[in-house]
């Protein structure tokens, strides 16, 4: 048995990542998060709305950008009414295009993010009011058999 919530392995199963939130900005999590992808050899895409460019990578504008979205993975480090709009949005089509699976990053989340997740009956693809992937990523990787650390 797994010591890490089911969500979290899920979200880590993903076939590629996207970080709603990717900062240029190397001091802010968003940028941390990002490179934590990027240390670890996996496919990241950063989304910011301004930026057309995060560590070397093409930004999109919006989660809803991101290509193979099924397939895909999110961190999310916004404030937690954008975040609420954003799982609005992302959640609110055919199943099909729903995201892999959602990780809301410490301070990202609150009770109107959760309401919507019960609401919706995804709590099985979001976690919510958990540890940031910095802190639980690798354990969550190792104990999946995905490897170990990478160099952040």
């Amino acid at each position: 048995m797994s010591g890490y919530p089911e969500q979290m392995m899920t979200f880590l199963k993903a076939g590629k990542f996207a970080v709603v939130g990717a900062s240029t900005d190397r001091s802010k999590w968003g940028n941390k998060v990002l490179r934590w992808y990027q240390d670890r050899s996996l496919t990241v895409v950063p989304v910011n709305p301004t930026a057309k460019e995060v560590e070397g990578l093409k930004a999109v504008r919006d989660a809803t950008d991101v290509s193979d979205l099924s397939m895909t993975s999110l961190s999310v480090i916004v404030n937690p009414a954008l975040g609420l709009t954003m799982i609005k949005n992302l959640f609110s089509k055919d199943a099909s295009a729903w995201p892999h699976a959602v990780w809301f990053q410490p301070g990202a989340d609150d009770g109107n993010i959760a309401k919507f997740v019960r609401e919706k009956g995804i709590q099985d693809r979001v976690v919510l009011g958990g540890p940031c992937i910095l802190v639980s990523g690798d354990g969550i990787r190792q104990e999946l058999g995905m490897g170990g650390k990478g160099k952040l």
